[in-house]
C-alpha cells in the first residue's frame, strides 16, 4: 500500500516537473506568436498563436510523459490517444481565452495561465487512468 501511494505521488512530481517546463514553453511560445502575428492578423493571432504553441509543447510533453513519466511500453496507442485529448483541450483552451478576453479585456497571457492550469488539473487524472495506465 506504501509503495503504491509513493509511486504514485513520484508520477506525480514527476508529471507536475514535465508539465511545467512544458506549460513554460506552451506560454512563451504562444506569446511569441502572438507578438509577431498582432499586427498583421489581430486578434485571430489568439487561435494561430494558441494552435502553433500548443502543437509545439504537447509533442514535447507527450514525449516526455511517455517516456520518463509513465514508462508507457504501448507507443502508439498512447500516441494517437493523447492527440485526441490534445485537440479537445486546444479547442477548450482556445475557445476559454478567446470568450473571456471578448468578455473582460483581460491580457490573453495572463486568461491563458488560467485557463491552462485548470486543464492541467484535469489532465493529470485522464492521463493516468486512460492513456498511459500500464505503469501505475
Amino acid at each position: 500500500m506504501l509503495k503504491e501511494i509513493t509511486n504514485k505521488y513520484n508520477i506525480f512530481i514527476k508529471y507536475t516537473l514535465s508539465a511545467g517546463f512544458c506549460f513554460a514553453l506552451d506560454q512563451i511560445l504562444f506569446y511569441i506568436f502572438r507578438l509577431v502575428m498582432i499586427n498583421s492578423i489581430g486578434d485571430t493571432s489568439i487561435f494561430i498563436g494558441a494552435f502553433l504553441a500548443r502543437v509545439i509543447s504537447s509533442f514535447v510533453n507527450y514525449l516526455i510523459n511517455r517516456d520518463v513519466v509513465f514508462g508507457a511500453k504501448n507507443k502508439q496507442n498512447t500516441l494517437y490517444k493523447y492527440y485526441a485529448l490534445v485537440i479537445i483541450q486546444l479547442g477548450i483552451s482556445t475557445l476559454s481565452v478567446y470568450i473571456i478576453y471578448k468578455l473582460t479585456n483581460i491580457d490573453t497571457s495572463i486568461i491563458k495561465i488560467v485557463v491552462d492550469i485548470i486543464i492541467f488539473i484535469i489532465n493529470y487524472f485522464i492521463q493516468r487512468k486512460y492513456i498511459f495506465k500500464n505503469k501505475e
